[in-house]
Order: C-alpha cells, then structure tokens, then sequence
C-alpha cells in the first residue's frame, strides 16, 4: 500500500513538474490592435509622411507582413473573426449594427476561453465592439480596462509587470487612428466632431501646402470602378464618403492625410509604451507580440476616406509579429497571404499551448514568422462585406457585388498596384478571371458561405466570346 501511495505521488510530482517546465516554455503574450490602421501607415512601409518609431522597432525585431488582409473591412465584423477565427458572416453579421447569433460552441472556444484555458491570466483593455457573447468579462478575461486612448497603456503594463507563476496574455485594443472618422466635422462647423481631430485639423489648414502629404497616386477614380462600391455609401455616416468624394479638393484630401498620420503616430506613443514597459522589466525577451488592425482607411485613394470597401487601403492592414530569441529579426514577408480574422486565433492558440478547434478554417503563421515554409497554405484569402466578396490571390484580387450594372472586377495588383484598372471584360483575361470565379465558388463550398451562392459568377468555357462579361447571365455551358 505504502509503494503504491508513493507511486502515485511520484507521478502526480512528475506532472506537475512536467506541467511547470511546458508552462515555462510557453510565452507571455500581448496582442494590439489598433482602428482603421491601414498597412502602409507605417514609416517601416516606406510611408514618408509620418515616423512611427515603437511599430518600427518591431518590425527590425521581428516580421512584418506586408499581405495580411482583414475577413470584413469594418469593425464589428473583423472584431468578431478576430475574437473567433471564423468568417462573421456566417453569424449573420456583414456590417457594423447587425446582431450576431453566436452558437455555444463557438462562445466557449473564442480566443480569452481558449488562452485562459491554457493557464495564462488575461487581460483585455480598450475597445470590444463586438457580440454580446464575447465581452470580455463573459469570453474569458480576469480583468478589463474600459479606456480605450491614453489609460490604457497605464493599465495594461501594471497587469503585464505584475509578479506571478502563470505567463500573461494581454490585449490592448486602442481606438486610434479610428477619429479620423472626425475628419470631415472638423471641416464642417455645425456637425458634431472631436476636440483633439478639430485642433489638427486648424493646425493642418495652417500649415503650407509643401508640409502636407500630397495626394496618392492612385487618387482619381478607377475606369469601370463596380456601381455597388459607391452606391452602397450613406451620406448620413459618420464620415461620408459619398459627400466627401464629391466635396473635397487636393487641399482638403491633404488635410485629411495629415491628420491620419498625426492620429497613427498617436497610437504608435501608446503602443511605445508598452514595449518599453516590456523592455524595462525584463519581459521582453520572453514575450510573443502581435500587432495588426480592424481594417484600414482609404486615405484619399480613389477619392475615398473610410473604409467597407474592398480596396486595398481599407481591406489590407499591417501585421507585425515579434519574439525576440524564435522569431528572426528585420524580416519583411512580401509573399504569404494572411487573413488576420482567421489566422490569429490558431498562431496565438499554437504559442499558448491551447488546443484549436478542429472547424477553424485558419492556420497558425507561426512556422511562416519562424522562417519556415508552409506550403500547406491556400492559394487566397477571401474577405467579405454586405456589398460582396473579395478573393486575393498571390497576383490578383477579383471581387463579385451582389448588385449594379459592373459587378465584377479583377486587378492585377503586380502591374497595379493602386486598382486603376478593372481587367473583368477584358478578353486576354477570361482564363484568369475564370480561375478566380472558381476560387470562389470553392470557398463559398469549404466555408459554407451560402449568402454568397445567389450572387457568385459561375466561370464560362474559355473559348466562350462571352466569357468575361461583367454581368452573370443565363449560359449555355452552366
């Protein structure tokens, strides 16, 4: 009986053991994400017109991936995928203002449950704009810090330098560079606006015009652009885009970009804060850090502000992941495809020693961000809005609107990058297009995207005369 009573204690201190050595190896983590921070709002990008000095050093730590896309270029949705690793359509949310209808199993494995689970003490701090479900304090969270601006930072680092025998994860969600929404009040003295975009916005009039950002090259309006981009905008939004596009001239879309950039190095201050809290206590050399965004902003492409298009500044956002000792410093990945709203979930899941839910159409990036290849990969990613669906490949990006006269398009972002042209309709381009429509319809099948099957184009024969059209219609060859 003896041996036996010590046998099992000798097992129960092995695991134990066992347990404290897996959970040493396991890092903190800290997750940021900021609002309406498009990807190449960063001076690590090559943007000239602001210095975002704590991202930078991120990046020069660790990757920067330069194709990561969000599932829904609007808050409530992206937040969702984020929160879930699923596509926030299939919750019936497309737009901010939907309700969500979360299942049970979906609630009990979202990105808190799943971390906490795994033995971390958590913290959310900042903006939530989600499903009721997932507020923090029902989705797994011990703790939660309302602020979304300049608390924040305060709270986060008192809860990460804490001692304790658990590793942390940590989510500071900021709000900027989001008040550039507030942009267009400024402008206008009788609409509703903030008092930190309005002081900008006096200092930018002031400034001359040689000290402001100039215009994009790609801000005039693209040939054959789809009718549903433009007649989906409401003039009653906060920032509206339709109002904007027509009223703004070269000297107002200069104003706007320079308080965009004064609102992301804003943000860059209080993201600075907290690597440099990491740094001082000694934390930095243990801690996985991610950080990427809701969706971007179209600053003045295409004679557009906001975002909920399909776009490149508003569907695509930065995505710098940094673990000094695993990730390989100064590494800048121009190739693989990320969908943040499916991806992260599974790599934070794959640091934590969690398990990932086997419906997860995601993958962790963490062999790509360690310098190994993933072949496994798909060949796109698809994001998705109540207009239509986008699908990017590694050339192209094709788009299909559930309405409108030109429904279809299809960029070759290798040779234009800034989406002037719209290559649906064009002959010599039937194949690829073809190719697209049946990446699409593949994705609506795996992920069950049936909302989408009543507007989906279903490819022609590629020796049709009517393939390429930018209209479906009834075909012979269906």
């Amino acid at each position: 009986m003896n041996n036996t009573i010590r046998n099992i204690f000798a097992l129960v201190l092995l695991f134990l053991t066992t347990s404290r050595a897996v959970a040493a190896d396991r890092p903190n983590i800290l997750f940021i994400i900021t609002d309406q921070h498009h990807a190449r709002m960063l001076s690590s990008a090559g943007n000239p017109y602001l210095k975002t000095r704590a991202l930078d050093s991120m990046a020069r730590s660790g990757i920067r991936f330069s194709r990561a896309y969000v599932t829904n270029p609007v808050c409530v949705p992206s937040r969702i995928s984020l929160a879930t690793g699923m596509m926030a359509g299939r919750f019936g949310v497309f737009n901010n203002g939907m309700k969500a209808t979360i299942p049970r199993h979906v609630s009990a494995n979202s990105l808190g449950k799943l971390i906490k689970a795994s033995g971390y003490d958590t913290f959310y701090g900042g903006k939530v704009h989600m499903a009721p479900e997932l507020a923090p304090l029902k989705a797994g969270y011990d703790e939660y810090c309302k602020d979304q601006r300049d608390e924040l930072p305060d709270a986060c680092i008192e809860f990460m330098t804490r001692k304790r025998d658990k590793p942390f994860f940590a989510v500071a969600s900021f709000i900027n560079p989001h008040d550039i929404c507030f942009a267009y009040n400024a402008r206008q003295p009788k609409r509703k606006g903030k008092p930190l975009v309005d002081r900008l916005y006096r200092e930018a009039q002031a400034l001359p015009a040689d000290e402001l950002p100039p215009l994009p090259d790609n801000s005039e309006i693209p040939d054959r652009e789809p009718d549903a981009i433009e007649t989906s905008m409401k003039v009653t939004a906060v920032t509206p885009a339709k109002l904007i596009r027509k009223d703004y001239n070269e000297r107002d879309w200069r104003n706007y970009r320079w308080i965009y950039c004064r609102l992301t190095e804003r943000v860059d201050a209080q993201i600075g804060r907290l690597l440099d809290a990491l740094d001082k206590h000694s934390l930095d050399e243990n801690t996985l850090v991610i950080f990427t965004s809701d969706h971007g902003d179209m600053d003045g492409s295409h004679r557009l502000a906001s975002k909920n298009v399909f776009y490149e500044n508003s569907v695509g956002v930065p995505f710098i992941m940094q673990y000094k000792g695993v990730i390989p410093p100064g590494v800048v990945d121009n190739r693989s495809l990320i969908s943040n709203g499916l991806d992260v979930l599974p790599t934070l899941c794959d640091y934590a020693g969690a398990s990932i839910p086997d419906y997860l159409l995601g993958r962790t990036i963490r062999p790509l961000a360690e310098g190994q290849d993933d072949n496994a990969r798909r060949p796109y990613i698809v994001a998705e809005n109540n207009t239509g669906r986008m699908l990017r490949s590694s050339r192209y990006k094709y788009c299909v609107y559930t309405g409108g006269t030109i429904r279809e398009s299809l960029v070759d972002l290798q040779r234009d990058p800034g989406e002037m042209k719209n290559l649906a309709g064009v002959p010599q381009f039937g194949r690829t297009l073809n190719q697209h429509r049946n990446f699409l319809r593949q994705w609506i099948a795996e992920s069950r995207d049936n909302d989408a099957r009543s507007f989906a184009v279903a490819p022609h024969d590629d020796d049709c005369e009517a393939c390429g059209t930018a209209v479906p219609h009834a075909h012979p060859h269906q």
